[in-house]
């Protein structure tokens, strides 16, 4: 998505990973830094997979709920150096 009037794409800008899927749990999109954050499960390669292929339980029954039910997903990770 590019902002009016810039040309950079704030997604990819954005410091951190953005991954969305479709209601059927297709990831549809990944940024620069999903794509490189998920390069060992084959990163650009997972766009168009099913995100509940990618998950454990009881990862795997939560997202089905959110995809019943549609609801927002966001968490932050402190990293402590």
């Amino acid at each position: 998505m590019i902002l009016k009037g810039s040309d950079v794409n704030w997604m990819d800008a954005f410091g951190g990973a953005i991954t969305v899927c479709n209601t059927e749990g297709i990831i549809v999109y990944m940024n620069d830094f999903s794509i490189r954050q998920f390069e060992k499960y084959g990163g650009e390669k997972l766009l168009g997979t099913n995100l509940l292929d990618c998950h454990p339980e009881p990862s795997k029954t939560k997202l089905r709920e959110m995809l019943a039910t549609p609801t927002e997903n966001t968490y932050t990770q402190k990293r402590t150096v």
